[in-house]
């Protein structure tokens, strides 16, 4: 409320529990844009993001199912951001995959892998061990305005993916959306060698410190970072794969777009690797 000549915006409610916030002005570029022509404001971008996230988090922690109905608030098992790992857990994905032509597919193992340990991290949310509250749902950086000569958070924007659901759902999707680089070491003649594998460590300690200045995470959370990082990597990767490989007309769809979920499965391929997780766990731990 407030003054309405100082504070001039509308806010409403749809009939499916969008919500929409228009305000009279919101400065600043998106968030990947300023990154790619401004390398060195990255850190600052990503630190700015994680702050946004851990602040939205923090004032929002603890708020259930129940309570968020009452509030007229999105519940990620109905609708939101995190809907699609809920139609994960369900099977509902694996059982339109299993009945199409796709079914003998060599991503089909993989996923049947990736899709056990899904389960067991969304088990943890469903028990209570891990927070709930208000989820952004697609903290990618195209999804961010930051002032473009300083890198300092303005905005977060695109905000119909919003709904209660798991907190490190939504910090894990922000780490694997904008802190993965194009390796360097790859072989330039594999066919996958554009695909972006390799975390970069810089970005994604700039991502923690602004989260952990505004929201500490728990024990449970940093020990089940690494999985919730290739739980939001899987649901994409399967989105990507069921899009041009079950829902499409195969003879008509490119073959980048048939192989477009690779770059997300070596990702989760990379996730696997020993020294990685050992390098997030240390950062996750000097944070202690």
């Amino acid at each position: 409320e407030g003054d309405r000549d100082q504070c001039k915006f509308v806010s409403l409610k749809e009939q499916n529990g969008v919500p929409a916030f228009l305000l009279s002005h919101v400065e600043g570029n998106q968030a990947d844009s300023v990154i790619r022509d401004n390398p060195l404001l990255a850190t600052a971008v990503m630190r700015g993001i994680g702050g946004g996230l851990g602040r939205m988090h923090a004032a929002s922690a603890g708020i259930g199912k129940t309570e968020a109905l009452r509030l007229g608030l999105r519940w990620y098992e109905k609708d939101g951001g995190c809907c699609d790992v809920e139609d994960q857990f369900l099977g509902k994905i694996s059982t339109k995959i299993m009945q199409s032509s796709a079914r003998r597919h060599d991503f089909v193992p993989f996923y049947v892998k990736e899709l056990k340990a899904l389960r067991t991290e969304m088990q943890l949310v469903k028990d209570g061990t891990l927070a709930v509250g208000i989820t952004h749902g697609d903290p990618f950086a195209d999804n961010v305005l930051v002032n473009p000569d300083t890198g300092e958070l303005s905005s977060f924007i695109d905000i119909e993916d919003i709904c209660c659901g798991p907190l490190l759902f939504d910090l894990a999707c922000c780490a694997i959306g904008c802190c993965f680089k194009v390796s360097s070491t790859g072989d330039e003649d594999e066919k996958d060698s554009r695909y972006p594998q390799v975390l970069d460590m810089s970005l994604l300690a700039a991502l923690i410190d602004g989260y952990w200045a505004d929201r500490k995470l728990s024990e449970v959370e940093k020990q089940h970072f690494v999985a919730f990082m290739r739980l939001t990597l899987l649901c994409n990767c399967c989105w990507r794969f069921v899009k041009f490989n079950v829902d499409s007309a195969i003879d008509n769809v490119p073959e980048e777009a048939k192989n477009s979920y690779l770059e997300l499965k070596r990702r989760i391929d990379y996730l696997h690797d020993v020294d990685a997780v050992a390098q997030i766990e240390r950062l996750l731990e000097e944070k202690s």
